[in-house]
């Protein structure tokens, strides 16, 4: 049996594949399989693939249509034979002794995932950017050394860094858990389903992988997909039921609504219709299971009901918007009267 499998998926990365490939294929730790997962690239990425398999016979390629990030690593996961998984994106690359000091320190650490830190690095200037989310010093303070599990940090667990190239894995662990497909933001709902089964959990203080930040990624402009935040929500409320960690409604419902609303907002003139259907659609076919909630009936933070039948009710965009702005508006001078009385 293989040690680690290395999953990677690939779509139109042809400028910087190659790098990638070498940072895995160049490893102190050798004993690995490089499960790579071609999604239906257009450019020659999957030429890029088929040279470096020729030079490395542990390079093994999948091709599939596009269906994105989540479906190509779910798919690589019913060929991962190795003991350990780890996941990379092809975009960036790693520290080339990064799969032997994870590999060591599981087992030496006997975990079921390992959690490390991220380089962020601006692609043109190539300037380290500094970001707390993938350095962790909070997650550090509260476990130092030790291995930990969710109830040991279960007040910081919905707010870690949840880049999945930032772990390490026991395939064990992780061989019933899936990504969403077709959805932004999978990693949350993979990453906290790992982090609320795992037994045993160990923050690495270093900086093993470099990601790169670049103007096209897929992350960075509002579109409708960004509202793909409620169904991921709405997946991890679910999460949180089954594994009785219902505490963290209230964060998630807070997604749901503050959250999508800000995105809203602050979106172009032009996009506010769409993105309002959008909105509309998806609280209409979760309004049954929400209104079937004890936190959603009964604690549910007053803004954010009110917010949900704006969209309920509201023909266009504008009526949604100015239904929620009244509301904010009455209870800003609601709020105002009582500190004058």
């Amino acid at each position: 049996m293989v040690e680690i499998s290395v999953i990677l998926p690939v779509y139109n990365i042809e400028d910087y594949l190659s790098e990638c490939l070498e940072s895995i294929s160049n490893q102190t730790f050798e004993d690995i399989e490089i499960i790579c997962i071609d999604d239906g690239s257009t450019d020659k990425s999957l030429e890029i693939l088929k040279e470096h398999s020729n030079r490395d016979s542990r390079i093994r390629i999948i091709e599939q249509e596009n269906q994105g990030a989540g479906a190509a690593r779910n798919k690589a996961l019913e060929y991962a034979a190795g003991k350990y998984v780890y996941f990379i994106d092809g975009d960036d690359y790693l520290e080339l002794t990064a799969l032997e000091e994870l590999h060591d320190l599981s087992i030496r650490k006997g975990t079921d995932f390992i959690i490390f830190q991220i380089s962020n690095f601006n692609d043109k200037t190539k300037e380290i950017i500094d970001d707390d989310y993938y350095n962790m010093p909070y997650l550090k303070a509260a476990v130092g050394e030790n291995t930990f599990c969710y109830e040991d940090i279960s007040k910081i667990a919905l707010d870690l860094c949840v880049c999945p190239p930032g772990c390490f894995f026991k395939r064990e662990l992780i061989k019933d858990i899936r990504f969403p497909e077709g959805l932004l933001f999978e990693d949350n709902v993979f990453f906290t389903h790992a982090l609320f089964k795992a037994e045993k959990v160990y923050f690495y203080d270093k900086f093993l992988y470099n990601r790169r930040k670049r103007e096209d990624s897929t992350t960075t402009p509002i579109t409708v997909k960004s509202l793909d935040t409620i169904e991921i929500s709405n997946l991890l409320i679910d999460l949180c039921v089954r594994f009785n960690h219902e505490k963290h409604k209230k964060e998630l419902y807070y997604r749901i609504f503050n959250n999508i609303y800000n995105i809203f907002k602050n979106a172009d003139s032009s996009q506010k219709e769409e993105l309002f259907e959008k909105i509309k659609k998806d609280y209409l076919e979760s309004k049954d299971k929400w209104e079937n909630d004890d936190y959603f009936k009964d604690k549910l933070n007053p803004k954010y009901k009110h917010m949900f039948k704006c969209a309920i009710k509201s023909k266009n965009a504008n009526k949604f918007e100015s239904c929620v702005e009244s509301y904010n508006k009455e209870r800003k001078i609601k709020r105002l009267m009582d500190k004058i009385l």
